[in-house]
């Protein structure tokens, strides 16, 4: 499978794929994603959990992120992440841990990292979206105006509330849902 970066400063750049068992978000779906984050991309720090090719924190890079933090443990895939970075031109703006997702979480809480964008791509399925989910919704990982998105199939269950998230938007596209979550302003 050959992806590319979709819009931006990279636009048309091509992306490797880890083989193996990855699931590279389609290039309509990271398109629809994207338009949806267009009024808060620009100057963020994205945060890509599961990152397999890197092609979503890439994207968001492209397009306007100040800097991009990619977790993954799979280590074909940190490799690929790796060369995607230096051949669109944006390792000076990133950062690759080669960790499971949990203990990347732990890592970036403990040194006070805040996020304006997270986003899972768990694998399908996986009880470590959920983990994921509920350690964001309990930790200090993000800014105010945060927003996180899940990644799943349309059949897997996701709460709408995970700690001090709170889920307010949800789109599919085919068999893949984005739930949309934000820090929910206790006190209204």
């Amino acid at each position: 499978m050959q992806l590319r970066v979709i819009s931006g400063l990279a636009r048309g750049k091509r992306l490797k794929v880890p083989k193996g068992n990855i699931r590279p978000l389609s290039e309509q779906s990271r398109e629809a994603l994207f338009n949806i984050l267009a009024p808060v991309i620009f100057d963020s720090v994205f945060l890509d959990l599961y990152a397999g090719s890197g092609a979503v924190g890439i994207e968001a890079l492209s397009r306007g992120a100040k800097l991009a933090i990619f977790v993954e443990l799979d280590q074909k895939s940190v490799m690929v992440i790796r060369e995607n970075l230096e051949n669109t031109g944006f390792s000076d703006r990133a950062e690759v841990f080669a960790l499971p997702v949990e203990r990347g979480l732990k890592i970036l809480n403990k040194k006070n990292a805040k996020f304006d964008i997270i986003f899972l791509g768990a694998p399908y399925g996986s009880r470590s979206l959920y983990d994921a989910l509920k350690f964001i919704g309990s930790a200090d990982l993000l800014n105010p105006t945060a927003v996180v998105i899940a990644e799943h199939r349309f059949k897997q269950i996701i709460d709408p509330v995970y700690g001090k998230l709170g889920k307010f938007r949800e789109q599919r596209y085919g068999d893949t849902i984005f739930s949309f979550y934000t820090v929910e302003q206790v006190n209204k």
